[in-house]
């Protein structure tokens, strides 16, 4: 079964990832080169659901939810 992830950070927006784990989740994260040097991470929320995140730029930017991947940044769902 997927989950949805939020890893929250200091700077920047966050991440978002769709996966069976937090563990794969993270693999994915860090397949991509996230998080950035320099970034703290403050927050790992599963089943984070999307409705709660920046409506006006995160979600329209974001790719799609329902899949297994790194939705924000967008990377490929």
């Amino acid at each position: 079964m997927l989950k949805r992830f939020w890893f929250r950070t200091r700077p920047g927006l966050g991440y978002g990832v769709t996966a069976t784990s937090q563990e794969d989740a993270v693999g994915l994260l860090q397949s991509f080169g996230y998080p950035r040097e320099g970034e703290e991470l403050l927050e790992i929320i599963e089943n984070i659901n999307v409705a709660e995140l920046d409506q006006k730029h995160l979600v329209p930017n974001a790719g799609v939810v329902v899949v297994r991947g790194v939705w924000f940044p967008r990377h490929g769902v």
